[in-house]
């Protein structure tokens, strides 16, 4: 097949001209999806437009091989393209750099100094180009990040950081004041007005007098237009982006965050796909929305899209066969490493399933509702009015048998409002007794030192066991979104100090800004249906300067939806490890021979 292709005049898209042919047309049609556009002769035709795009123009070449010419206009721009992801892929796979080839050394010495050889190639990388930050937990996004703006001469001006509550003051300003001499102000819904009042001067006073500022809040904030709304930022960062909200790009705060102008961008994340490769695409589009136009053209390019009941589509993994070249493709926009990588002194997590018989009464509650999505508690009737309620309620009674608390009841019209509690009867509070006994956390050995961590996805599982173990004679503490910050922090320090020997941990509320490295063990008392929430709240006892064993039990009913969700996020874990990490491995060790 024979046809020319070449940029527009206005540049911005290419154009692709051949003699009409069915085979011409059947490989045009197959690029459709990727955004090919049939131009009719009245129309300024015929032609067919495709998007600028370097992926976009290898599967035209894919299809039309030693058929395809190249005009003069696209082949400078293909080979300026290359060069630049070239270049960008050779840094993403770096080790090293030498700290002589870094602007860091004079700029801050002491950061420099303390970076360890892949941070160093990972600030070199991040200086180039906004880019995704996709290090494991633990090994020093936020440091890097102050490093790269430095290295990039973009240290002055005003930066944005949109971070997770807990981690404001814990992490964002500590780290800032640590190794800068910029002034931090964080803010957050929790401030009094004269907390407000302040920081909004502050922020006055830095712009006025041209001194380099962070601006350090929430998602929420952003969402609604809670700070400066300034033309241009020098920086960018969304830390914990997959909790924002930026994954699905249709969402109030991805469009709130794309409306902000910055030089530089970067998303940080240790666990950003949850099993499923097209939540990077919010975050990819965030970075560079004029490449990253259009989720499904995105979809159409690497992953599986299957047509489902009522004519809708589902997005599933990679296209068989498209591994690698996915990876080649997120390449230059993202950096990610592991921790048995960079550091494999360190133990890896030993996971270890504990499977639990439930009671009787637990099962007879957990069956009945099962079979009809509706269980009688007391007098109160508890029905399901979708599958993910349904799922949900299950969780519950795996967990534990359930109690209804009325809330208040609407005389006029009967209607009562209640909620579900936990109750002592469960299978897997003797099994929890026993594993944290084989550590001697146990009322027999008050004198032990051996310190644990308990998670829960349910509050109020969290606070029953709370409430069970310091009755038992295992002094424990809670952390979960009702606990204030100053609270969270000095149970933390008490933790790590060893005045503490268990705290128990809500996973979305404890699952980052927190350390808590003195504990061994992780009980997971259920899971989420995102692997990486287990990870998450697993790594707050994981920490680079400690090097020590950590487990982690999942805790799971058996003869439940416990063993559904089991598979289903074994097969995430397994297209996390294959996408994020198997094929990168495989890339940097064959461009590493190729050198």
């Amino acid at each position: 097949m024979e046809a020319f292709a070449e940029l527009t005049e206005e540049g911005d898209r290419c154009a692709v001209h051949f003699r009409y042919t069915p085979e011409h047309v059947a490989a045009m049609n197959r690029l459709k999806p990727l955004g090919a556009r049939w131009v009719p002769p009245q129309n300024g035709g015929p032609l067919w437009l495709l998007p600028l795009d370097l992926t976009v123009m290898r599967r035209l070449r894919e299809e039309f091989g030693n058929g395809l010419t190249l005009g003069a206009a696209l082949r400078a721009w293909g080979k300026t393209e290359v060069a630049k992801e070239s270049n960008l892929k050779s840094l993403s796979i770096l080790d090293d750099v030498p700290l002589k080839d870094l602007k860091l050394k004079k700029k801050l010495p002491k950061l420099a100094k303390w970076f360890r050889p892949y941070q160093r190639a990972d600030v070199k990388f991040m200086a180039t180009t906004s880019c995704l930050n996709l290090l494991e937990p633990r090994l020093g996004k936020t440091t890097e990040v102050i490093g790269a703006l430095f290295e990039a001469d973009l240290e002055e001006g005003p930066h944005l950081v949109v971070a997770p509550k807990s981690t404001l003051d814990s992490v964002w300003r500590m780290e800032i004041e640590r190794w800068t001499g910029h002034t931090v102000v964080t803010y957050s819904g929790d401030l009094t007005p004269v907390e407000k009042a302040d920081a909004e001067r502050t922020v006055e006073l830095c712009l006025k007098n041209g001194k380099p500022f962070w601006f350090v809040t929430t998602a929420a904030m952003v969402l609604r237009g809670n700070f400066p709304q300034l033309k241009e930022w020098n920086s960018f960062t969304i830390d914990e982006f997959h909790k924002t909200g930026l994954p699905v790009p249709g969402n109030a705060f991805p469009k709130a965050a794309r409306a902000v102008n910055a030089k530089r961008k970067y998303g940080l994340s240790g666990t950003p796909m949850g099993g499923k490769p097209i939540k990077l695409f919010g975050a990819l589009q965030w970075l560079e929305p004029s490449r990253f136009t259009s989720k499904w053209k995105w979809a159409a390019q690497w992953l599986v899209i299957e047509n489902t009941w009522g004519n809708h589509k589902a997005i599933g993994s990679i296209i068989p066969g498209r591994e690698d070249a996915f990876y080649e493709s997120l390449a230059p926009y993202a950096i990610r490493r592991l921790r048995t990588e960079v550091l494999p002194q360190l133990p890896e997590t030993q996971w270890i399933d504990v499977w639990c018989s439930m009671t009787p009464k637990q099962a007879k509650q957990y069956n009945t509702f099962h079979e009809a999505a509706e269980v009688r508690i007391d007098e109160y009737h508890l029905s399901a009015t979708s599958v993910l309620a349904e799922y949900t309620r299950l969780k519950q009674f795996a967990n534990h048998m359930c109690a209804v608390e009325v809330l208040s009841v609407d005389e006029e019209t009967g209607h009562v409002d209640m909620k579900v509690k936990a109750t002592e009867e469960s299978g897997k509070i003797p099994a929890l007794l026993d594993k944290l006994a084989e550590r001697g956390i146990d009322p027999d050995d008050p004198d032990g030192t051996d310190q644990a961590l308990i998670a829960s996805q349910f509050r109020e599982t969290a606070e029953m066991i709370h409430r069970y173990l310091n009755r038992y004679g295992i002094p424990c503490e809670i952390i979960s979104g009702a606990v204030h910050q100053n609270e969270r922090n000095r149970i933390q320090a008490d933790f790590q100090d060893g005045k503490v020997r268990v705290a128990i941990l809500v996973t979305a509320a404890a699952g980052v800004g927190i350390t808590m490295n003195q504990a061994a063990d992780v009980h997971i008392l259920d899971e989420t249906w995102n692997p990486d929430d287990q990870t998450q709240v697993t790594d707050r006892a994981v920490d680079t300067t400690r090097i020590h064993q950590v487990t982690a039990l999942v805790y799971r009913s058996s003869g439940t939806v416990e063993e559904y969700i089991k598979k289903v996020n074994d097969n995430k874990l397994d297209v996390n490890k294959n996408i994020l990490d198997l094929r990168r491995q495989i890339a940097k060790a064959y461009r590493g021979h190729h050198r």
